[in-house]
């Protein structure tokens, strides 16, 4: 049965009287049938706002998030199209009241910082808690948090998830889904949710993921537009804010490569700012995961975008970075990582894993190469980093990359490490790094000096300030560390306490000794030499003999030399023109995929705009459907209201028929009685009855309804506690299902890549063959291709013409149609207008012959009259015999005696007619009405 209150008036007004008597939860209830219902679906958006409004104080007042949900998600469908900002409104108010009772809440309870102790809002109360607080009469506070604060915590972070579920991914409420989102990760913030706030940054992550899956639908997001793309951009860089502040760094990381996409995707330039705070927080990223390398590469990174932002950044906080830069390049390990070492020895484990992670820092940090240390360094000295470091660490740089003093490198710069790096924070970090740094370069200058040290030697030499101090076993691992990675040619003999350095010059091949290995950078010999290495001279020994024999030749044999040379001069200029020609076949080459590019951008454009046309389309059909559904309900307005007249009118002629009756018969006869005697009362009562069976018919269904939707609930509350171990079991089998697929994938992509390689060394052997073929091609096809495109210019031409003469000659019939259709309507018009006027004129002539119809009548009937009077007369007064003639025979039988005797004479026009014979004569009696009248003149 449909509810008595529809209006939103109206629905109001039960709502207030039902929570005057106490029945918040029956107005609760029935604000919801209300909102769900589709009548007031087409109400005004203006005036189903405090509808909205009151459901949602009640909502909150209940804690039911459900039904809060699902009313939104109605209200959104209402507003969405005709007042989006109406939903702005509602959403700030819901989270305003929700903030409120939280904050209530929070002074209620006894301490507040308690609240954080609460692993997740969406556990339950333990079973330990449950039994404690039965045996128990007085809660700990602990449990008064969790009485008290966590439920309104817990409604305001599924309030918070319920609203980025209903407006995501919708264009008209994009603004109000960022500001909701950024609202959400302050509450994590504020609250220190940490659980919270990873399921919140997962769900963002996938409404990001999932627009390209919506983008066919009417209100879908576009990225490509620049305003959208700035929304998100703010939102992530909050939320990696927030997350650092947090120290979620796994979050942090996540956030990063979210905006990192963003910004490939994004058209418009990213202002410096935010790229300054994003390579700032990938320092910090950095930092933590504990990568020299790329913590080096990204405050580079850093330091690049802010120098040229003198306005925004002082001279101050230029001089911090640049420290930073300083010290972070100068702290990356020199000695390989042990993935680095299985890289270069041909591993395929770890090496790949350490690869596939550089190329991915590096695409963070918007690098073509991965960084290496000496890249790093170049950089450092390149640029103007130098120059506005701090003067007390100015001479680190030299110290340790320049400088050959290996009896006091350490001396040297024990000052700074234990003054200015250990003095501050922000510098300490990197100490233990640059000592590892220093003892490596202090053992590759020994190793250029002395064939064999005394250990002790070498610890003393290796001295550093506190905190920073380096006991004797740890001095020695590090030295075996390099060695075993192939940094340092030494041997360790335990017995004399001796370091030998390797100075045969076959073992040093692999390099070693003082050359400097590569290390985690990708190498480290960039430090200063004294002199070569018998390693370094062995590998040079056939160069220095080459170089020796070309000189005597160069004297011994002039004239071979100078054939050489013209020799050499013409390979060089065949080489010039082979170039020249393949750099015309690359030009060419360039301008056909341009042309490709060309055409693939303006068919990607074309169906840009025909989906644009077709969504205008869609979007024109859709609002032409609401004006007839609109239009629909008006008229059916309309017939209601025709029909409640009509129905009034019946009833007032009953009354009148009633009234009628009972004045002229004296009977009193009752509505009801007189209906029953009718076939439309008869019907009516038929109506109503079905009516009343309709009715009892949907109380029933919605008596069933109730009772199916209480079994419902009660199902579901006795399947929840087994949705926890059913949910575990999924999570088990899903994880093995998981493990499995990666591994699957990494073996065939394994397989793939040993394929491919093996592919190409097979088909880079006929590379040569291949061009040369395709060359004498080109030159041999060159005029067959310009007479193949003159030919197809001449038909695009000939073509162009007959489509031209075409659309003049459909331009032509259509204007002769056109012309033609006018000359049709215009003679339909002249015709309509003829038939009108010939219709007025007979309706005139008729009205003419009507009114000389009643005047000749009028006439008739006084001329009766005065005859009649006069005959009257006529029998008062003696008068002789005669025979009555009718008048309508009195001139021709006044002709006929005439004719016959010429003597006898007509009597005159006044004469008395004579007076009408008896009943018993022949004659009869005609009416002046059917007397023979004469013809009209």
């Amino acid at each position: 049965m449909r509810a008595p209150f529809q209006r939103p008036e109206n629905v109001l007004k039960r709502t207030d009287e039902l929570i005057k008597v106490g029945q918040s939860v029956a107005a609760l209830d029935f604000l919801y049938d209300a909102l769900t219902g589709k009548r007031l679906a087409n109400a005004n958006a203006a005036s189903t706002e405090p509808v909205i409004l009151k459901f949602v104080d009640l909502t909150i007042e209940q804690r039911r998030g459900k039904q809060l949900k699902e009313g939104l998600t109605q209200y959104r469908n209402i507003v969405q199209h005709k007042n989006p900002e109406s939903m702005g409104k509602v959403v700030s108010v819901m989270l305003e009241s929700i903030t409120k009772h939280v904050a209530a809440a929070a002074q209620q309870s006894a301490e507040r910082a308690t609240i954080g102790l609460i692993a997740d809002l969406e556990e339950t109360e333990s079973p330990e808690d449950i039994i404690l607080s039965s045996v128990s009469g007085e809660q700990t506070q602990d449990r008064t948090d969790r009485a008290l604060v966590t439920p309104w915590l817990k409604f305001l972070w599924e309030a918070y998830r319920n609203l980025l579920d209903i407006l995501r991914n919708n264009v008209r409420f994009e603004g109000l889904y960022q500001k909701v989102s950024r609202q959400a990760i302050d509450f994590c913030k504020t609250y220190e949710r940490k659980t919270e706030f990873r399921r919140l940054c997962e769900l963002l992550r996938n409404h990001l993921q999932g627009i390209g899956k919506y983008s066919h639908q009417q209100n879908a997001i576009n990225l490509s537009n620049g305003d959208t793309m700035q929304l998100f951009l703010d939102t992530h860089f909050h939320q990696l804010d927030t997350a650092t502040e947090m120290e979620l760094w796994q979050e942090s990381y996540r956030s990063i490569e979210d905006i990192h996409n963003l910004i490939q995707q994004s058209k418009r330039p990213v202002k410096p700012q935010a790229m300054a705070n994003y390579f700032e927080k990938l320092t910090r990223i950095m930092y933590v995961a504990k990568n020299a390398l790329f913590l080096a590469a990204a405050w580079h990174r850093y330091y690049n975008f802010i120098f040229r932002q003198t306005r925004v950044f002082s001279e101050e906080q230029l001089r911090e970075v640049a420290n930073n830069v300083l010290l972070s390049t100068l702290a990356v390990p020199i000695i390989k990582a042990p993935s680095q070492v299985l890289s270069a020895a041909g591993g395929s484990g770890g090496g790949g894993k350490e690869k596939n992670r550089s190329q991915r820092f590096s695409s963070l940090l918007f690098l073509s190469t991965v960084p290496t240390r000496i890249s790093l360094i170049s950089d450092l000295v390149s640029g103007d980093i130098l120059g506005r470091v701090d003067p007390a660490l100015r001479p680190l740089y030299d110290l340790v990359e320049e400088q050959f003093h290996p009896l006091s490198i350490c001396r040297e710069i024990s000052p700074i490490l234990g003054g200015k790096i250990a003095g501050s924070e922000a510098d300490g970090k990197y100490g233990q790094l640059l000592c590892n740094v220093i003892l490596t370069r202090l053992v590759q200058q020994l190793s250029q000096v002395y064939t064999t040290v005394q250990l002790d030697f070498v610890v003393g030499l290796a001295q550093f300030p506190a905190p920073y101090t380096m006991s004797a076993a740890a001095i020695e691992r590090f030295i075996m560390h390099g060695a075993r990675r192939g940094e340092f040619q030494l041997r360790i003999d335990h017995q004399a306490r001796a370091v030998a350095f390797d100075t045969d010059a076959f073992d040093g091949a692999c390099g070693g000794g003082g050359s400097g290995g590569g290390g985690g950078s990708g190498g480290g010999g960039s430090g200063a030499q004294l002199q070569a290495s018998a390693a370094g001279l062995m590998r040079a020994q056939l160069g220095a003999a080459a170089v020796c024999l070309a000189n005597a030749q160069r004297v011994a044999c002039p004239a071979f030399v100078a054939a050489a040379q013209a020799q050499k001069a013409a390979a060089v200029a065949a080489a010039l023109a082979a170039v020249r020609s393949e750099h015309r076949v690359a030009v060419a080459r360039k301008a056909v995929i341009d042309r490709r590019k060309e055409v693939v951008e303006s068919a990607v454009a074309r169906r840009e705009r025909a989906e644009a046309r077709e969504r205008a389309i869609r979007q024109q059909r859709e609002q032409d459907a609401e004006r007839q559904r609109l239009a629909d309900d008006q008229r059916r307005r309309e017939a209601e209201r025709a029909q409640r007249e009509l129905e009034a009118v019946r009833r007032a002629e009953a009354l009148k028929l009633a009234a009628s009756i009972r004045e002229k018969a004296g009977i009193v006869v009752d509505i009801d009685d007189l209906g029953m005697l009718d076939t439309d009362r008869l019907k009516v009562l038929q109506r109503e009855q079905l009516e009343r069976d309709r009715q009892d018919m949907q109380a029933r269904l919605r008596l069933l309804s109730r009772r199916a939707d209480h079994t419902e609930r009660a199902y579901r509350r006795a399947e929840l506690p087994l949705l926890a171990d059913d949910y575990a079991r999924q999570k088990r089998a899903d994880r093995e299902h998981h493990d499995a697929a990666r591994r699957a994938v990494l073996d065939a992509a394994r397989e793939k890549h040993a394929h491919d390689v093996a592919l190409k060394r097979r088909v880079a052997r006929v590379f040569a063959d291949f061009h040369a073929v395709r060359q004498r091609l080109d030159t041999g096809r060159s005029e067959a291709l310009a007479a193949e495109r003159r030919r197809l210019r001449d038909l695009l031409a000939a073509a162009k013409d007959e489509r031209v003469a075409e659309y003049r000659r459909l331009r032509a019939a259509k204007a002769a149609a056109d012309e033609l259709e006018r000359a049709t309507r215009d003679a339909e018009r002249r015709a309509e207008e003829l038939a009108a006027a010939a219709k007025a004129a007979k309706a005139a002539e008729l009205a003419k012959l009507r009114e000389e119809l009643a005047a000749q009548r009028a006439r008739d009937e006084e001329l009766l009259r005065k005859r009649l009077e006069k005959e009257a007369e006529a029998e008062a007064a003696p008068k002789a015999p005669a025979k009555y003639v009718p008048p309508s025979r009195r001139a021709a039988a006044a002709a006929a005696g005439g004719g016959s005797s010429g003597s006898s004479p007509a009597p005159p026009a006044s004469a008395t007619p004579p007076p009408a014979a008896p009943s018993s004569s022949t004659g009869k009696y005609v009416p002046p009405s059917r007397r023979q009248r004469p013809p009209p003149q």
